[in-house]
């Protein structure tokens, strides 16, 4: 191993743990050219000189201080978050811990097309969130699956973020569509003897909601008394229970949701709800954020396994072939299929890797494997959310190269195979330990 390269995994090492405020107080994560030389036993002009030739090469960035600080340049990139200079004074650094200390983030900014296909819908739904002093009631339309429960949720988070407290409370109409009764009980609640077995006084959700948000899901399945009753809490901000006749009054904000059109609803129900928000379905989305999406996915089956995923270009074209009438949803669901199928293949063994390639499609997607190249990259992902797109050609030409000079060597059969399969194996483990970013 060359001097050079005895540097560079010094710096590698010293900089895992590189955080801003550690590195502020005590200079953890960083190492000083003393240090290197001291640790080496290299004469220090030797290891200043390859230093600033890492410097050069964007390996690693020079932190101007006293002394002067080296820390591994993507190391540092990941925390703070953004592409730096290969040289920063110290002052940066405090100026960017700072902002970044009292920079309040976008709970919206998680969302895959905030700045892209659904930037409008977000703007609505901030609007909606921070008009005074509860919010503004809110109906979001889409099919089956497209995110709707996210919006909402998202939008209380939002609201969290700019000082609201109150609750945020959940009910799917679909789940009382057979009982009408037990449905209003549940959103309004009801006193003592309102109907057959309500034995005791029971509070509704819209009390439970009160100076928070109620998120009514499927709200097309809520019967038009239930409605009525709706409108009248949202015009003079006061209900009663079932089976009561005392008004009692709650001020909250009424998000909704519903695969309907507005046309399904009673007039003076949509009369009464000032922000519509339509989504859009997946095969709306644009490319660049079905890809994004379906990495996110990804991320959480090698999050929940706790390992390394290798993703082969044709499974992703495929999959971004496919109209899904469930959308994302049903989109989260095949790849769970696919990732429990090569969990299962290569359970007990020694590997940390699932390899997600066609043969572990179902028969029926074996027909409608993409002969079209959407997507042309191998997609790796580390199960602590790092990720690589590698381009197939480069990926396959690494492989035939290393086939060549294996033969070459007098290898062959299963001798050959298996030293190949070792090869590629060693190689992703190198690039998921970040040897080769």
């Amino acid at each position: 191993m060359t001097n050079k390269e005895k540097i560079y995994n010094i710096i590698l090492e010293k900089s895992e743990d590189f955080k801003i405020e550690d590195f502020l107080i005590d200079r953890k994560g960083g190492i000083t050219t003393e240090e290197i030389a001291k640790l080496l036993k290299i004469a220090r002009p030797n290891v200043s000189s390859i230093l600033n030739l890492l410097v050069k090469e964007k390996k690693v960035v020079k932190i101007i201080s006293k002394p002067v600080y080296y820390v591994e340049k993507n190391k540092l990139e990941k925390v703070l978050g953004e592409e730096v200079k290969e040289k920063l004074i110290l002052e940066e650094l405090i100026n960017f811990a700072t902002f970044k200390k009292e920079k309040k983030l976008c709970a919206f900014e998680d969302i895959v097309g905030y700045n892209g296909s659904i930037k409008e819908q977000i703007e609505q739904a901030k609007a909606a969130v921070l008009y005074p002093p509860y919010g503004l009631h809110t109906l979001i339309i889409g099919p089956p699956g497209c995110g709707k429960s996210y919006l909402a949720e998202t939008m209380y988070k939002f609201s969290l973020q700019h000082g609201r407290k109150g609750p945020f409370e959940v009910l799917n109409c679909a789940d009382y569509y057979n009982n009408p009764q037990l449905l209003m009980s549940h959103l309004f609640g009801h006193v003592k003897g309102a109907y057959t077995g309500a034995d005791v006084d029971k509070i509704g959700l819209v009390e439970k909601a009160n100076k928070g948000i109620l998120f009514l899901d499927e709200v097309h399945r809520l019967p038009p008394e239930g409605q009525e009753m709706l409108f009248y809490l949202i015009d003079k901000g006061v209900y009663r229970r079932l089976g009561d006749t005392v008004e009692r009054t709650a001020n909250l904000m009424i998000i909704a949701a519903t695969t309907e059109k507005p046309g399904s609803f009673l007039k003076t129900f949509m009369r009464r709800i000032p922000v519509v928000i339509q989504l859009p379905s997946f095969e709306e989305r644009p490319l660049n954020e079905k890809v994004e999406i379906l990495t996110g996915l990804f991320k959480e089956e090698a999050k929940r396994l706790n390992l390394n995923i290798i993703v082969h270009p044709e499974i992703i074209s495929t999959i971004l072939s496919i109209n899904y009438e469930g959308n994302i949803g049903e989109l989260k669901s095949f790849i769970q299929q696919l990732c429990s199928k090569a969990f299962l293949r290569y359970y007990g063994l020694t590997a940390n890797l699932l390899k997600i390639d066609s043969t572990l499609l179902p028969e029926d997607y074996l027909l409608k494997l993409s002969v079209h190249a959407i997507f042309d990259k191998f997609l790796i992902i580390s199960s602590d959310f790092r990720e690589w797109k590698i381009d197939k050609y480069d990926f396959y030409e690494l492989i035939a190269a290393k086939y060549h000079e294996l033969k070459k060597s007098g290898l062959d059969g299963a001798v050959l195979k298996e030293q190949l399969n070792n090869y590629m194996n060693n190689f992703l483990k190198n690039l998921l330990n970040g040897n080769f970013i």
